[in-house]
Parts: structure tokens; sequence; C-alpha cells
């Protein structure tokens, strides 16, 4: 039985509340006879916890946000203090996707599958006993509860240090690791991805899974990177990204730019989850190797990915998903505002408009 199947059913709610919303928002010819099941069967997913009150979108100008929001960062704390422990209670430590193989066929349990995510960004990024042991330092930038870090500490001996926005995930992170005897190895802080408070050359890897969407300027995270690796260090990220404009698929080749329908479903996911603009994954490796970092290896994991919406889908609708309606009201409006985007982002995925993007870079010596 998969870790969703047994949730408590206070916090199965908390998506079930955004599914109701959800219906509630779109056109009824969306959920026609028809049309449901292709929703049902959709190959994409949505990472959990990323709803924040809608804000306005604004320009950019490569990986840089102009005009950025000034209370995004604590727009982006305050939902991740009140939503946590929800889905804590409903997929435990790991507060990301699930990797369901290459072609998103194998069959496991939702929380094996998200442990099969930590390990495939592991192994994407070149991560042997070799390459990473005791007594070598891996930052974890947006830890959530601690999930991540923990399972790559236990498995390598390696010191982890895990940041976020979020101080009820720094705290629950830290008890976490003292109930599974991994203090000693790991430790959190609540800190600025874009700002950090550590040295130069303080890590040997920095890790970053289904986090970079959020950061408003993404040339200065990566900046603050390829600061704090050591030489010869690793970069590893699993980010949400658009399709790459001018790619060539089944025959025939995008446009150069964004259409201006694929970019108002863009922004409209923006204004529900607080992300700055989208960016594909070009802008990255574009922006990394201009700093001086070497791309390793990119990837797309859309079609790993794919059972794990369904099943949060599936489980939300279930009678057990509804019996605690009245508890998530609560919780306040953070993630019920975020329902509307839910869909879209299952539209963005079907269409292939939205990617799972991954990507390894090296620092040189």
């Amino acid at each position: 039985m998969s870790r969703l199947a047994a949730a408590p059913s206070a916090a199965m709610m908390a998506c079930a509340v955004s599914v109701l919303v959800a219906l509630c928002s779109v056109p009824i010819d969306a959920f026609s006879a028809h049309r449901i099941p292709l929703l049902l069967a959709n190959k994409h997913t949505l990472s959990p916890a990323l709803a924040i009150r809608p804000r306005s979108l604004v320009g950019r100008v490569g990986l840089r946000m102009q005009g950025t929001d000034s209370g995004l960062k604590e727009r982006i704390a305050t939902f991740y203090d009140q939503s946590s422990p929800l889905w804590e209670e409903m997929w435990g430590e790991h507060m990301h996707m699930g990797f369901y193989g290459e072609d998103g066929k194998a069959k496991k349990t939702d929380a094996q599958a998200q442990i099969d995510m930590v390990d495939r960004l592991l192994s994407h990024g070149g991560v042997t006993p070799s390459t990473l042991s005791a007594g070598m330092k891996v930052l974890d930038v947006g830890c959530g509860v601690g999930g991540s870090s923990r399972h790559i500490a236990n498995k390598h001996g390696c010191s982890v240090t895990g940041i976020t926005l979020s101080t009820v995930q720094a705290q629950h992170a830290a008890d976490r690791s003292e109930a599974a005897g991994l203090s000693g190895l790991t430790d959190f802080q609540v800190a600025d991805a874009l700002d950090m408070p550590f040295g130069d050359s303080s890590f040997d890897l920095v890790w970053s899974l289904e986090v970079a969407e959020h950061f408003p300027d993404r040339e200065k995270w990566l900046k603050e990177c390829w600061r704090v690796l050591k030489p010869g260090g690793r970069l590893l990220v699993a980010t949400w990204t658009h399709r790459e404009a001018g790619e060539v698929t089944g025959g025939h080749k995008s446009n150069m730019s964004l259409e201006k329908k694929e970019r108002k479903l863009l922004d409209k996911i923006c204004k529900y989850y607080a992300l700055p603009e989208w960016v594909q994954l070009r802008d990255y490796t574009t922006t990394a190797t201009t700093l001086g970092f070497k791309e390793e290896k990119t990837d797309d994991w859309s079609a790993a990915i794919a059972p794990f919406w369904p099943a949060v889908w599936r489980s939300a609708l279930s009678l057990r998903g509804f019996t605690g309606l009245v508890k998530t009201l609560r919780q306040g409006l953070a993630t019920l505002l975020g329902a509307r985007a839910v869909l879209l982002m299952i539209r963005g995925f079907k269409k292939g408009l939205i990617r799972m993007s991954a990507f390894t870079f090296v620092k040189p010596k």
C-alpha cells in the first residue's frame, strides 16, 4: 500500500479541498465525460505545497526578475509554515515528486518512488560512494523537512546542511533527524538561497530538488552555488521548466518564442504559485556555463514522474479524503488559492509546455 493510501483523512483533505475548488473554477466542458479520463490519465504532476496567494507577474531578463515582489519570500515562508504539517501527514518526509522509471511505468509505491527520485538525481549527477563519502559536505537548497538530506547522509555518511525559508520546516527537519539518529550528520537552517550564509568553497555538492522554480533571480542563485562549491564540486538540480523554444519534436519545429496562449497559461500558474516567470532548461545551461560551470548532463524526466499526480488526484477524490473537509478550512486559504493551478499544471504537462528538467553542473578544479 502506498503512503498516500494510508494517509490520515485530515491530511488528505487538503488536496481534496483543492480539487473541489478547482472543479468550481474551470469551465464545465473541461469535465465532460470524454475529458475526465484524459485528466486522470495525465502523464505529469504537480509538486505539492507551493500554493501562495496570487501576485502580479513581471518581466524578466534572462534568469533575472525585474521589479520582484519584495514580499515573495515572506509569503512562501508563511505558506510552508502553515501547510507543511499537512503535507507531512500525507506524504511523510519527502516533499517532492516520485520517479517511476524512465518511462513512468515501473510498479512501485508512491513512497518508494519519492526515495527513488532522490537516488536517481544522485545517479544523474555521477554520485557514488567513492565520490561522496564521510567527511564530505553537502548543501540541500530548499530542504523541506529534510527527507533528501537524511537519505543522502544515511546512504553516504556525509554531512548535509539544509536551508529553507520556513522556520516550521527547519524545526521539523531537525526533530526528524534527531528521531532518526542523524543529528550528528545533518543541520537545518532558515536561510535565503540567493544570499547563503556560508563561506566560499564550503561544500563538495549542492543539491536542489524541485525548488529552483521558486527563485526570482536564478542567475544570482547560480552565482551563489558557484561561490559555496569547492573546486571540483557538483551542482545537482531537478526543477520545472517550460518547453525549449525552437525545438524539433515529431518532425516539427516549435516557435522560437512561446505562443500567446502558452504564456497566458504559465502566467496564470505564476499568479497562484508565487513563481517568477518560467524559463527553459537552456536558460540555466547558458547562464551556468557563462559563470564557468561545466555542463555535465541534462535530462527531461517528464515521463518518469507520470504516475505521481494521478495518485494524489484519485486519493483526494476518495470517500476517506472528504471526511476532514471542515478541518482544512482552519489551515487558511493559501492551499485553496493554489487549487486553480492544479488543472493548469495538468494541462501544461499534457501539452508538453511544462517539463521536469534535471541537470548536473561541475565547478572545474
